[in-house]
């Protein structure tokens, strides 16, 4: 086919010369409308080129426009995903700035409820050993914490002061084998010791078995020892085993402090209180006050 359209190649130019002016001609006196022969011969040749070149241009400015698209999209998502996570991370700090002021709150008016002189100290380490349960704070003698100081939160006691350096404090806890405490049954007035028993509970010490002693019952310090005021909660009869012989009782305490969620506390650098304030802490009405004197004989 080649060896013909190059060996009539000089009649089909001339033919196509000859036609090209015609049909000019022609397209531009007629309708627009009309279509003839040679325009359907046109437009069934050159309509596949004309398919393809627009298939090749629109794929093209598409998938141009698209990565453009893409490429701005995802850029988009990064800027969101970052704004996310420190959106996220300030949501986790002001929870935590909020549960902080209200256990700061609640130690503030333990604080005042009993007249106390107090260190605020937080709590930066806690003993592993299953023999000494102990913490850590963050004050120490620089802030005028001693050694044997009342150491409590909003719940309750916590423990005494052991050791002190200059910037830190050990604590040991009620939950201690060795620590014991002075306390009262706040219903039936009963007394005895408070000495730590496991990680979870403690123990009440000397307890007769005729004692009043029952199930849910408040212990509080006795003020005995001059360590923990008088009135300050301890913790909560879990148990009773009343054995129908012996002279004592077995009685586990479980404590009023949370040690599990323990983070602040309250050193007591000083532990007298308000005899009439305690009275009212333990229920008992105040006294009315005597009548003003008359003068003049009865």
């Amino acid at each position: 086919m080649f060896k013909y359209l190059k060996e009539y190649r000089f009649y089909i130019f001339l033919l196509a010369f000859i036609l090209v002016p015609i049909l000019s001609i022609d397209t531009a006196t007629r309708n627009p409308r009309e279509h003839r022969a040679h325009d359907r011969v046109i437009v069934a040749l050159t309509s596949p080129v004309q398919a393809s070149i627009s298939w090749f241009l629109d794929t093209l400015v598409s998938g141009f426009q698209n990565y453009i698209l893409l490429l701005d999209t995802r850029q988009q998502n990064l800027i969101l995903l970052e704004e996310n996570r420190s959106l996220q991370n300030t949501i986790v700090n002001l929870r935590e700035t909020e549960q902080e002021n209200i256990r700061l709150r609640n130690i503030l008016e333990f604080k005042e409820a009993f007249s106390l002189e107090a260190v605020a100290a937080r709590v930066i380490a806690k003993d592993i050993s299953t023999e000494f349960r102990a913490i850590r704070i963050n004050r120490g003698s620089d802030s005028g914490i001693r050694k044997d100081m009342a150491v409590v939160n909003s719940e309750g006691i916590v423990g005494r002061v052991l050791r002190t350096t200059s910037q830190t404090a050990d604590v040991v806890t009620i939950l201690d084998l060795l620590s014991a405490v002075d306390v009262i049954d706040k219903r039936s007035r009963v007394r005895g010791i408070v000495e730590g028993m496991t990680d979870e509970v403690c123990q009440l010490k000397f307890a007769l078995r005729t004692d009043d002693i029952q199930v849910n019952d408040v212990l509080i310090s006795s003020g005995l020892g001059g360590v923990f005021p008088k009135g300050i909660p301890v913790g909560t009869v879990a148990t009773v085993d009343r054995k129908p012989y012996g002279i004592s009782q077995n009685v586990e305490v479980r404590p009023a402090v949370n040690f599990s969620r323990l983070e602040e506390v309250l050193v007591l650098t000083r532990t007298e209180t308000s005899p009439m304030h305690l009275m009212e802490r333990l229920g008992h009405p105040r006294s009315p006050a005597p009548p003003p004197a008359q003068g003049g004989k009865p």
